[in-house]
């Protein structure tokens, strides 16, 4: 695996050697950022719940944000994620919380922190994380008029209907599909 843009583009991070694990495909990655756009992530605040193996707040981090928090409970995911983080030399406004995603969103807004992106990859048997982690987001008020939440999540999924967002535009590439979310 290795980071697909920015000042980290190119380097290789430690893959996830747990099958039950799945991280984004470079090419998603690299659509992601895309439709955001052109230095979209500078100065941005990020959370990437669900985190995996880190590689999506490295894509950020590496595109310039402010700060990134990746939320994962899984040891095993937290621990490769730290090593991930060492081995780039992220800066100290990168931050890991080995903790559930909505005892982040609670610690989040208790430090009253507006996400300005949210990525939300939660096992692809479990879409109704995504769209709870949305709804918990946005009932906490970590969220601002322009947060976009980045939802993976199969492509042949049933996704719960979202109730505070409003779908965007959705992308599909192979088996997984990207679905934004804005504020109505």
């Amino acid at each position: 695996m290795q980071i697909t843009g920015g000042k980290y583009r190119g380097r290789k991070i430690k893959p996830v050697k747990n099958p039950l694990i799945r991280p984004s495909k470079a090419v998603v990655r690299e659509a992601l950022f895309s439709i955001l756009g052109p230095d979209s992530c500078n100065g941005k605040l990020v959370a990437d719940f669900f985190s995996g193996s880190g590689i999506m707040t490295l894509e950020a981090v590496s595109r310039g944000v402010q700060a990134a928090y990746s939320v994962d409970n899984d040891p095993g995911s937290c621990t490769l994620i730290r090593s991930n983080f060492a081995l780039l030399k992220v800066p100290s406004t990168t931050i890991l919380l080995q903790m559930n995603v909505l005892r982040a969103i609670t610690e989040f807004s208790a430090l009253n922190l507006k996400f300005d992106y949210i990525f939300l990859d939660p096992p692809y048997d479990s879409p109704q994380l995504g769209t709870e982690a949305i709804d918990q987001s946005v009932a906490a008020g970590i969220v601002h008029l322009d947060t976009i939440a980045i939802f993976e999540h199969r492509s042949k999924a049933e996704i719960p209907e979202c109730c505070s967002m409003l779908l965007w535009k959705q992308k599909k590439y192979g088996q997984s599909m990207l679905s934004f979310y804005v504020m109505p």
